[in-house]
């Protein structure tokens, strides 16, 4: 491997480690007194030391060496935990993510200042030098968190040969010849198995292109501490922090985790080539495995003699993980999309030909394809929680900026969207948390004249339903006033007293999406310019989305986003008109009718029919595409329903082909991006080009 490659694997891997920094700390800024939050900050933050001393990053590394030696403090007591330690923490993480994104020009951050904070902080003198030394991490028994990886990880079941569980060995032999125990860390084993822990050896053999040898240790450790404690390790904590040691090293654990749970755990580490695990026993336990539980220290059922041995057999199947470029998931997405595109063809050309064997070998080429689409697919799925975690941090920062005081609840992380969709979805849930904290809240003086308490409500929550996610954003502020809302619009000069007087109240909650609308009338570094919502609607509606809003005055305000799972293969109605074939997304089709010409009645110069009791706008579909076609009075009319941010049209198309799936390519062309009202585009069984039509910007 490059050291350019170690250089991306470092950058990413300290995005992730910040991140939990970030998230720790706001953990401990809400409560101070829960040590877990130290304990959490000082894992990532030693982990975040190792990689950068390996690397030669030696700025970033003393960085991090001082927030360990105050946190080292904290939890020792030798300081109280303040507001101005929390701040000038937050300033850290701020400085070490500015540090990472300039990975090969570190002189271009200043961090004089901060360090002579970080001094002020940790001097007296007379002890300056003691605390220097990084000690040992508390541990405590947490819940797991999950290994995160580069790009996408892609499950990968091991063959059962591969397992590297070994036969557990007695202590005594284990003192010998791996490791020798204190009486002090012979307690702590003697009171991990009275809590009904388990002890184990684990041998852990790195890869031997690791350059990062130290960072893997670091990261094993800290996976270990997280599920139980570490007692002891081979060579010590602090010649594998210093990378004295060749490519393997022996640690014992206690942990009420599995044996195959914890060797899945350390697996999962990038870099990791092998690891072997033993039961660890007392010197007074027999290795007599025919009459002693080995697992569980129970007596054995006589009747069932080879349990024990069977059990000692078994190979532990582990999941496992490898880090893929997410542009190798892009081509292969491709690759399955022109798969998908000759699956087509070929059942159209097989359609005249009455063959028993042709329909069962396309019916199992259907079924192949079908689940290589959906693995293929459920590789590129990425958790939304890497972009919601992103979010309380700024949401923090933001309170304290304008004075508010903000509770935000996050729902629904676990839910999972395409790689390529969560990429883009960033910036426009930005825009409207920050819309949601500055327009939404009010300040606590006017919560407390209101009635409410003075702490504001921010919800994020996301969920799933069919084939799309919905991303909602609620506040309990003020709400927003229509009247207000077309007063803007008119002083913007973006429409007039006649056409916002037309506005339903639905309508004009809209209005906060036209480009250049604000109701601020002073522009600040928050909002003001009438930008962000634009942003927010523009980009939403690219990815084949829609957004909504519910206002209520007084009691607060929901924007809804309906995103699709993946923008990469979509199920779409094929319709043709003027002689042309075009593909609308399911997504936004409500239904189809049939009705009569003369049901159609006009309007102001709109074409409109009564559906269900709903007054209906027709549009031509030959006629917003300037298709030529010659003049042919129907009597009877197909009408395609679609949706938009709530509202119902109905397109006349000439004809309905049916349901079909339908493989995505944009539209790279200059001239062609810049055209509205199509999507992208598709090919079709028969070789021909089909235009995928985007509702978001035809209506």
């Amino acid at each position: 491997m490059e050291m350019s490659e170690y250089k991306e694997i470092f950058k990413v891997e300290s995005e992730e480690h910040l991140q939990q920094l970030n998230e720790a700390l706001l953990g401990l800024e809400q409560n101070p007194n829960e040590m877990e939050y130290i304990n959490n900050m000082f894992r990532s933050a030693h982990t975040l030391k190792g990689m950068s001393a390996t690397m030669g990053f030696n700025t970033i590394a003393e960085l991090t060496h001082e927030m360990e030696n105050i946190m080292d403090m904290i939890r020792k007591s030798q300081i109280n935990l303040t507001e101005k330690i929390i701040e000038i923490q937050f300033e850290c993480l701020d400085t070490l993510e500015m540090l990472v994104e300039n990975i090969d020009n570190p002189d271009a951050v200043d961090v004089s200042t901060l360090q002579c904070k970080l001094h002020s902080i940790i001097i007296p003198p007379s002890n300056a030098q003691d605390t220097m030394a990084v000690p040992a991490p508390v541990t405590k028994q947490i819940d797991p968190a999950p290994e995160k990886n580069i790009d996408t990880e892609i499950p990968v079941i091991p063959a059962t040969q591969s397992s590297n569980i070994t036969e557990p060995l007695p202590c005594k032999e284990v003192m010998s010849k791996e490791i020798e125990f204190t009486q002090e860390e012979l307690a702590e084993i003697q009171h991990a198995r009275s809590n009904d822990q388990e002890v184990f050896t684990i041998k852990v053999l790195l890869d031997e292109s690791c350059v990062l040898k130290a960072a893997r240790s670091s990261m094993v450790l800290m996976n270990l501490n997280k599920v139980g404690k570490v007692i002891k390790t081979k060579p010590s904590e602090k010649e594998l922090e210093e990378e004295k040691f060749d490519f393997s090293f022996v640690v014992v654990a206690a942990t009420p985790e599995s044996m195959g749970s914890i060797q899945q755990k350390i697996e999962n580490i990038s870099e990791v080539k092998k690891v072997e695990l033993m039961t660890l026993y007392s010197q007074e336990e027999t290795t007599d495995t025919h009459t002693e539980d080995i697992t569980k220290g129970k007596d054995v059922d006589p009747t069932n003699k080879n349990t024990i041995q069977q059990k000692k057999n078994e190979s532990v199947k582990t999941g496992q993980s490898i880090r893929v470029n997410i542009e190798r998931l892009d081509n292969l997405m491709n690759l399955v999309g022109e798969l998908i595109i000759n699956k087509i063809r070929l059942n159209q050309l097989a359609t005249g030909i009455k063959s028993k064997d042709l329909e069962e070998a396309l019916g199992t080429l259907d079924r192949l394809t079908n689940e290589i689409q959906t693995e293929v697919m459920e590789s590129r799925m990425v958790p939304i929680d890497q972009i919601f975690s992103r979010f309380p941090r700024m949401i923090r920062d933001l309170a304290k900026s304008e004075g508010k005081q903000i509770n935000l609840m996050i729902e629904g992380k676990e839910i999972e969207l395409d790689r390529t969709v969560l990429d883009e979805i960033g910036d426009p849930l930005v825009h409207l948390l920050r819309n949601a904290v500055d327009h939404g809240i009010e300040s606590p003086q006017d919560r407390a004249k209101a009635g409410k308490s003075p702490e504001g409500l921010v919800r994020l929550a996301a969920s799933r339903q069919r084939n799309t996610v919905l991303i909602e954003v609620q506040d309990d502020g003020k709400g927003m006033d229509p009247a207000k809302l077309r007063d803007a619009a008119v002083k913007k000069g973006l429409m007039s007293k006649e056409e916002v007087s037309k506005l339903s109240d639905e309508e004009a909650f809209n209005l906060i999406f036209l480009p250049g609308f604000s109701t601020n009338s002073v522009i600040t570094d928050v909002s003001g310019r009438g930008v962000g919502m634009d942003v927010a609607k523009t980009k939403i509606e690219s990815l084949g989305g829609n957004v909504s809003v519910r206002s209520v005055l007084g009691e607060g305000s929901i924007v809804t986003l309906q995103l699709p799972l993946t923008i990469a293969i979509i199920q779409s109605l094929m319709i043709k008109t003027a002689g042309e074939t075009y593909a609308i997304p399911l997504n936004n089709v409500v239904r189809d009718v049939g009705i009569k010409s003369q049901d159609i009645k006009t309007i102001e110069g709109q074409e409109v029919i009564l559906l269900r009791g709903e007054v209906l706008p027709l549009l031509r579909l030959n006629s917003i595409l300037d298709c030529p076609v010659e003049v042919d009075d129907k009597e009877n009319l197909i009408v395609v329903v679609v949706e938009k941010m709530g509202s119902h049209f109905g397109f006349v198309v000439d004809e309905l082909l049916g349901q079909q799936e339908v493989i995505i390519k944009s539209l790279d062309s200059k001239v062609l991006r810049s055209v509205k009202g199509f999507a992208g585009a598709t090919i079709l069984g028969d070789g021909t080009v089909c235009l995928i039509l985007d509702i978001g910007t035809l209506v």
